[in-house]
């Protein structure tokens, strides 16, 4: 029996050849203005791929979260966070933004706590 594995997606570089990219190596995706056409940034490069940031969102959902109506992005990738400026950094040079009506959600998946505050766990 043949299973369905979700884990990777087919992109298009720069030369029009497809490669195939692991789920886990994307920091993110996001919809290039005015075009049928989303960029995907990972690992070992840039490519883009024909389609809309909604199915994509359905498809991926376990392993990319949304965090602007254009972006997709991979929490466990992200290295830094500037709460501020709501920027999330991958490394020095690959960074995105979020939503600031996410700024919650997005707190709460990275556990960015006060842990000062913090009243999860009773003393022993």
């Amino acid at each position: 029996m043949i299973t369905e594995d979700k884990e990777y997606i087919y992109i298009q570089d720069s030369e029009h050849i497809w490669r195939k990219v692991m789920l886990s190596d994307i920091y993110y995706i996001e919809t290039i203005k005015s075009t049928h056409y989303c960029e995907i940034v990972y690992k070992n490069g840039v490519g883009k791929i024909r389609a809309d940031i909604t199915p994509l969102q359905e498809e991926f959902a376990p392993y990319l979260f949304r965090t602007k109506a254009s972006t997709l992005v991979n929490l466990d990738l992200v290295q830094k966070v500037d709460t501020k400026n709501r920027i999330l950094y991958f490394n020095d040079t690959i960074y995105c933004t979020y939503a600031q009506r996410l700024s919650p959600e997005v707190k709460k998946r990275l556990r960015l706590y006060n842990y000062r505050s913090y009243r999860g766990r009773e003393d022993e």
